[in-house]
């Protein structure tokens, strides 16, 4: 017989147990690039009101739970739905998803919800599929960048010189403000829009470039990451940090409508890449992978990083439920 229950202080210390099983196996069950909190840190989270948690219980015991938060603006972040054991997945996520959109339904009314299905989740698409949620297919593909050959022949791609008017250079904290700008332009009309709400305002793309830039999600590479110029306006991006331990991403890339189809992305990914990889070489950086990932059915995206050397690494649902 199971239930489910908002979190509260009489499971604290039972609950650590199911929690605990998450952490262990989040980076081969969920493809976790970071360490999740410990448990401790999660209680703090859940106590100042930044992370919610639902708990399925077997009799009065814990074991599985959904976390999630509120705290960005015009989106619900469902993180992770996970249960102890292989008995009755389906049948406990089905209930743990019920009383979250219970728990969730003035929320909904003006927030969309935004839960990335990574690893095992995905086998849960079907279910949550019935309950409105649609997706944006999304690859991660990684550039073997301790591969000497395939760096070798990333470095022999030879581009046309740049247009009159156009130059790249290095990221410098005097661009964040036309930065912002930049990706905003850039993304208005992307399917990121429909799991990531800050997309659609200025206001929103602020909170994105500021938590990259000032190294909320990873540290920030200024050298490797690129910025392209035209006439002294910024028209182009291609952002690097570090996620995880050994591990480089590529957050952003993107170049403002009327500056697309000549190549552009190419030489400055190519640019940020080689970059990464001198570092490397050098010593100055730790990297045993780099990855960057990409709207699946943007075919023109995906040939220009199969070409440039990326391998197809997974693709994952990025299930959203629209506005209630």
């Amino acid at each position: 017989m199971y239930t489910t229950e908002v979190l509260s202080e009489k499971y604290f210390k039972i609950f650590m147990g199911a929690y605990n099983d998450f952490r262990t196996n989040c980076k081969r069950d969920y493809r976790f690039e970071l360490d999740p909190l410990t448990y401790d840190e999660f209680l703090e989270y859940y106590n100042k009101g930044i992370i919610k948690c639902i708990v399925l219980l077997e009799g009065s015991i814990p074991t599985g739970f959904l976390a999630y938060s509120e705290a960005q603006e015009g989106a619900i972040e469902l993180y992770v739905i996970h249960c102890l054991g292989n008995e009755n997945h389906t049948e406990k996520k089905k209930l743990l998803l019920k009383k979250f959109l219970e728990e969730t339904t003035e929320s909904r009314k003006t927030k969309l919800v935004s839960y990335p299905m990574l690893g095992k989740q995905e086998e849960f698409k079907d279910e949550i599929s019935n309950y409105g949620f649609k997706f944006v297919n999304l690859a991660v593909f990684d550039f073997p960048i301790l591969d000497k050959k395939e760096v070798k022949n990333l470095e022999r791609i030879r581009f046309s010189e740049l247009p009159i008017g156009y130059k790249i250079v290095s990221y410098r904290d005097i661009f964040k403000d036309q930065l912002k700008d930049a990706i905003f332009k850039s993304f208005i009309n992307s399917s990121d829009l429909n799991f990531d709400p800050r997309f659609k305002t200025e206001e929103g793309v602020r909170d994105i470039t500021n938590k990259i830039t000032d190294e909320i999600y990873g540290k920030f590479l200024t050298g490797a990451s690129k910025i392209l110029v035209y006439e002294n306006d910024i028209v182009g991006f291609c952002l690097a940090n570090i996620t995880g331990s050994h591990i480089a991403n590529l957050p952003l890339v993107g170049i403002v409508p009327e500056h697309r189809g000549i190549g552009l992305s190419e030489v400055m990914i190519k640019l940020c890449v080689e970059e990464i990889s001198k570092l490397n070489k050098q010593g100055l950086l730790r990297i045993d992978e780099l990855n960057v990932s990409t709207d699946y059915d943007n075919l023109p995206a995906v040939k220009m990083y199969k070409q440039m050397g990326f391998k197809l690494s997974y693709t994952y649902p990025q299930a959203y439920l629209s506005v209630a």
